[in-house]
């Protein structure tokens, strides 16, 4: 491959021109100011805390996610933050990933974010009493890791549903420097984007995108918004506590105009929801609306007035208070969410490896999102899913892993299970016929080198009638079949050969090479004919998929 072959060369110039830039700039300006000032806030001028919080992100998706052997398929759903009856899901779900892109995304959030929360913070308090927690190597190695992982413990255990990854951290980060440096907050997300475009420079020199078929939902399905707000007002509330004891106030208009490109920015107006096995709402004008009021309390909160407004309370405790209001509210709402049970009821053709159950199912409630029946703006909580679903009763785990569209578009999937301990794979295959515009298939799933048929779907009918009869193709046990005026006749008849059931005689045949509309690598598929005297009328056609490959 020509493009591999020059990989190096390519890595190599992106970093000599990085290089060069930085040697240029230190000869136009040989000022050492920003070491001494990063030496006044850093013990040795390093923000060690901020390294050894993000160390144990990686170590994490390294070891424990064996995301050193598997670096593509972490295992995950063990580490999701399922309820309060699964220790090892709420300890680690804020510091586990579902795969390196979403780890990627998080750790260079966090590379740009947590040094910034750490300078301010500090190393060297200033205090004068000799307190134990003045020591700058206590600040540096404990107290500031250990907030970190304090505050990755708390998201997950106030999070609505198995919510995974640092992100409800990195928010917190934002919403803490945020109050103290504003703009500088907005600058740290533009040098973020930055970090991404170079680090994805320096994975991939050279992208070669091809035009495909799409199964993805939309980039906004799976955000964990309520587990970011959580995370940011968390960290808005530490920062206004940290200035206040300070005495230091903020700029009005900075902190609202900062509030508000910080929310936008990071997604924060994202409030979605899912309407069925495939279709998602996406509330734009109303998030967008929670975002500008939530700049304004910030800025009330942090910049307003102490004269009396209500009784005892000031303008400024006022907007502290109804700031602290969506915060408690979320972790009130969380504590019974997050102690309901998992329904592990599941068909008899499933696969049963340790205490999890795989098996395939359509239109079955959603348990994800199913957890009370709530009705409220044309929306429901009784939404259904279709796919691959693994339950977990010891683990309160019900997730849907490969969705129907993923299997229809690419016709396999797999799902990796597991504990601390241990990890397995399983195999999601799909066949089967297109006739006319519905489809008639199968869901294999294998284990271990034992494969089960997991599910068979109805027969559909081919449309028209042939010289009176009704013909029909349906999934069996034993494979496709041909119905004839409703009665299962035949054995679907292997590529080149004939079945014959009423005098209609029924042919497979492979499929003429017509050049795939839509330029996707797909799988050769056969073509079922149904031959009545001189005519012959396709049937079925084999489904065929698209790569994982391509559609990557």
């Amino acid at each position: 491959m020509l493009d591999s072959r020059y990989t190096l060369l390519w890595r190599t110039l992106l970093l000599l021109a990085l290089l060069g830039s930085v040697l240029v700039l230190r000869r136009l300006d040989p000022e050492t100011r920003w070491l001494e000032r990063l030496r006044s806030r850093f013990y040795l001028g390093v923000p060690w805390g901020s390294i050894l919080s993000l160390g144990f992100v990686l170590f994490v998706y390294l070891v424990v996610q064996e995301g050193a052997v598997r670096w593509t398929e972490p295992l995950a759903i063990p580490f999701s933050a399922w309820s309060y009856f699964y220790l090892a899901g709420w300890l680690f779900a804020s510091f586990a990933h579902v795969g390196p892109g979403h780890l990627l995304g998080n750790l260079t959030s966090a590379a740009i974010l947590a040094p910034l929360a750490e300078y301010v913070w500090g190393h060297y308090p200033g205090t004068k009493d000799g307190a134990w927690h003045a020591d700058p190597r206590l600040r540096a190695f404990v107290l500031f890791p250990s907030s970190v992982l304090g505050l990755g413990v708390f998201t997950s255990l106030f999070t609505w549903g198995p919510v995974i990854g640092f992100s409800g951290v990195v928010f917190a980060f934002a919403g803490f420097v945020l109050v103290r440096y504003p703009l500088l907050v907005v600058v740290a997300l533009a040098a973020r984007s930055a970090l991404r475009t170079v680090a994805a420079a320096l994975d991939e020199p050279i992208a070669v995108v091809e035009t495909t078929a799409s199964v993805s939902p939309p980039w906004w399905y799976g955000i964990a918004v309520q587990g970011h707000a959580l995370g940011f007002l968390l960290g808005v509330l530490v920062g206004a506590a940290l200035l206040h004891r300070r005495g230091t106030r903020p700029d009005p208009l900075r902190l609202w105009l900062g509030s508000l490109l910080v929310g936008l920015s990071l997604s924060l107006w994202v409030v979605w929801w899912v309407r069925g096995a495939e279709t998602f709402v996406l509330y734009r004008a109303l998030g967008i609306a929670l975002v500008i009021a939530l700049a304004t309390l910030v800025t009330a909160a942090l910049a307003a007035s102490d004269r009396q407004f209500v009784g005892t309370l000031s303008y400024r405790r006022t907007a502290v208070l109804l700031l602290m209001l969506p915060l408690v509210s979320m972790c009130l709402v969380a504590v019974p969410l997050n102690l309901t049970a998992v329904d592990g009821a599941s068909p008899d053709e499933a696969v049963t490896v340790g205490d999890y159950t795989v098996f395939y199912d359509e239109e079955i409630t959603n348990r994800t999102f199913s957890v009370v029946d709530v009705e409220a703006f044309g929306e429901a909580t009784d939404v259904t899913a279709s796919g691959v679903i693994v339950v977990s009763e010891e683990r309160t785990v019900w997730s849907q892993e490969v969705t129907r569209a993923e299997l229809r578009t690419h016709g396999e999937g797999s799902v990796r299970i597991g504990g601390l301990t241990w990890s397995e794979r399983i195999e999601a295959e799909r066949e089967g016929w297109v006739v006319d515009d519905d489809r008639v298939y199968r869901i294999w799933l294998e284990h271990d080198g034992e494969r089960t048929l997991a599910y068979a779907s109805e027969p559909v009918v081919a449309p028209g009638s042939i010289d009176g009869h009704e013909v029909a193709v349906l999934a069996g046990n034993d494979g496709f079949r041909i119905a004839v005026d409703g009665e299962d006749r035949a054995h679907m008849p292997d590529l080149g050969e004939s079945v014959t059931v009423e005098g209609i005689e029924f042919v497979r045949e492979e499929a003429a090479e017509d050049g795939n509309e839509n330029g996707d690598e797909r799988d050769d598929g056969d073509v079922l004919y149904a031959v009545y005297g001189d005519t012959a009328i396709p049937i079925a056609e084999e489904e065929r998929y698209t790569s994982r490959q391509a559609d990557r």
